[in-house]
């Protein structure tokens, strides 16, 4: 790969992005998932008899467009035979919209596959509460989380706010729901019991002795209620009203809880369950903003969990900077324009647990005012750093950022996504699928290494500062066995392993450190014959690094920006990952971003132009550049 060509390919990367920008400054590429949350759109339409009828065909010509030659759904390519959870979800959404029929050949090939991965009892927690809710899979009973868990103050050591800010607005709706046992059918509701083994009713969520520890945990938490309130007969009442404030309070301005489709529809079935009416004006109110949550593709829409619109434009302002557009550029001043109007300035839930922290963060989807995250917080004031120099408001708003950042971070000395000291391992006994992933936000690799970068390379914070030293210590003990760290929000080892390399490396962790060392070995030990580098999202599941047979553009640029990090000259090795970069047009739809394990895996259409154009850039600024 000649030094001419990749400065080609840079500047062609560059004016493809600038191309891009929409008029108010931002970015917004799909933030494509697989095909839950659009299943959960019909069924929830469906229900409340929301009439649009060019809606529902096009969401569910996508969902059929993605289904397997198998007759299975899956999240990614290489997950054999297919996702019971996505195959649950998209079967019965066809069956919802009214243009599809049990005996329809690609539903009965459906059916098929649903019944031998182990039919509705295998599917995820999520999924159950929205066939629960629609009379189409029974509520346990009792509901493993009393609704009087809400009433606990969080002084009490334990109670609703121990839980993760995204387990609580996927909890708050399914406790009233579930407490209630409510459900609602309508003519649209199809009748699936026939995907049920003959055990599910039986053998709901976990194995007995299981079951007896969420009784147990259930009956404390009533007991607790009990001693603090000493008014039982009043308690569940209040509970409920409790319950529903706390939605309402989190409502953004669009209708939607916290931008997230799921939260949102399970809050609608929540409201009904309260008595509203289907018509209610705030049920209508976030079924019309998640329609706008859509990406078109030929007519198809499918439904996007939380749009990306501030990831995607920290990010590309930022890496356009890197490639050398500078900050009086007009693209690069109406991106900062834009994200300065995004920051928030009022504390929100975080402070619960941070009460002394001042507001100050980003949140992912345009319009988020309640629920700021670390990465976006980091990926805004790497955009914003330059113009900070230049200009006084927007320095105010950097540290503004940058204040928040480290009053974020956990007593282990990690950072984790949204809240602080949020990792109480009691939750881990309640009967949903990887528990400690949802219920919990617990120190990661990706944004501790991702934190360090950023306080490293723009807040020039080294390691002999008290809260840097204490975010090295973790990630040297959090280092897995063969070099690797896993990462959180992206797949996976090679994602954690490229933030937390280049965390380290930029507050002044010496390349020599064994802890390097290691890394890059591995690294290194990973590459694919064809230059470049792939990780299957099934390393999520079974946290240990899978081997793709395939390389992916942005994985490889992940590593390929470590190694530059490390290596003071280009390797061979790099030089093919560079020539992968700047050629490879296959694949580039597997989703390298990740949710939840087993149930949400994001092919961010943004990724594949961002993080090529970084490690181009910099292998430009150190190899080339430095050499004329």
């Amino acid at each position: 790969m000649t030094e001419s060509k990749i400065i080609q390919e840079i500047k062609n990367r560059t004016e493809s992005l600038k191309e891009k920008q929409s008029s108010n400054g931002a970015w917004h590429y799909c933030f494509q998932d697989g095909v839950m949350f659009d299943a959960f759109m019909i069924m929830t339409m469906r229900a409340i008899k929301h009439q649009d009828e060019k809606f529902i065909r096009s969401v569910t010509e996508y969902i059929v467009d993605k289904q397997d030659s198998n007759g299975a759904w899956k999240h990614y390519k290489d997950e054999t035979p297919g996702n019971i959870t996505a195959s649950v979800s998209a079967y019965n959404a066809l069956l919802f919209s009214g243009y599809f029929k049990k005996s329809d050949p690609n539903m009965k090939k459906a059916e098929k596959q649903i019944l031998a991965m182990g039919g509705l009892r295998k599917a995820h927690f999520l999924v159950k509460a929205l066939l629960a809710v629609n009379g189409q899979y029974p509520w346990p009973k009792p509901f493993p989380i009393p609704i009087t868990f809400i009433l606990l103050p969080t002084k009490f050591p334990l109670n609703f706010f121990d839980l993760s800010c995204y387990a609580r607005v996927h909890f708050a709706p399914i406790m009233i729901a579930g407490n209630l046992h409510y459900s609602i059918k309508t003519e649209y509701t199809p009748d699936i019991s026939h995907l049920m083994s003959p055990s599910t009713s039986a053998d709901i969520q976990r194995s007995p002795t299981e079951h007896e520890d969420v009784i147990s945990f259930r009956n404390y938490i009533e007991e607790e209620v009990k001693k603090q309130y000493n008014i039982s007969c009043l308690l569940k009442n209040r509970a409920y009203k409790k319950t529903k404030k706390f939605m309402l309070q989190r409502l953004e301005s669009d209708g939607t809880l916290y931008n997230y489709t799921s939260a949102t529809c399970l809050m609608i079935y929540s409201f009904l369950a309260l008595g509203y009416n289907q018509s209610h004006s705030l049920i209508n109110n976030a079924i019309n903003s998640m329609k706008t949550y859509t990406c078109d593709f030929d007519g198809k829409k499918h439904v996007e969990n939380s749009p990306s619109q501030i990831w995607d434009t920290a990010l590309i302002s930022y890496s356009l900077q890197e490639a050398g557009v500078p900050y009086e550029d007009s693209s690069i001043k109406s991106s900062i324009h834009y994200l300065e109007g995004q920051q928030q300035r009022i504390k929100s839930d975080w402070a619960i647990h941070n009460p002394d922290g001042k507001p100050g963060g980003w949140g992912f989807t345009e319009g988020n005012t309640k629920n700021p995250d670390i990465d976006d917080t980091t990926a805004a004031l790497r955009a914003m750093y330059e113009t900070s120099k230049h200009d006084k408001k927007i320095l105010q708003a950097w540290n503004r950022g940058l204040n928040w950042i480290l009053s974020m971070q956990n007593d282990d000395g990690g950072w984790a996504a949204f809240e602080k000291n949020v990792d109480k391992k009691i939750f881990t006994i309640l009967p949903v699928d990887h528990v400690e992933e949802g219920a919990l936000d617990a120190s990661s690799a990706d944004l501790t290494g991702r934190t360090l970068e950023l306080l490293g390379n723009y807040a020039k914070l080294k390691k002999d500062h008290p809260q840097v030293k204490s975010a090295i210590n973790w990630l040297k003990r959090n280092q897995e066995s063969d070099g690797s760290w896993n990462g959180k929000w992206g797949i996976c080892y090679i994602y954690g392993t490229w933030a937390a390399i280049t965390g380290l490396l930029a507050v002044g962790v010496e390349v020599e450190d064994s802890v390097i060392q290691r890394a890059k070995r591995w690294l290194y030990s990973i590459q694919n014959k064809d230059g470049g580098w792939g990780e299957s999202c099934s390393s999520n599941i079974l946290k240990k690094y899978v081997r793709l047979s395939f390389s992916t553009t942005s994985q490889t640029a992940w590593v390929v920006d470590t190694l530059i990090a490390i290596e003071n000259q280009p390797t061979q090795e790099m030089k093919r990952g560079i020539k992968f970069i700047v050629e490879n047009k296959r694949n580039l739809d597997y989703p390298t971003g990740a949710g939840f394990p087993d149930l949400s895996y994001i092919y961010y259409h943004s990724y594949n132009q961002i993080f090529p154009l970084l490690a181009l850039s910099h292998y430009y600024k150190k190899y080339i550049k430095s050499e004329i």
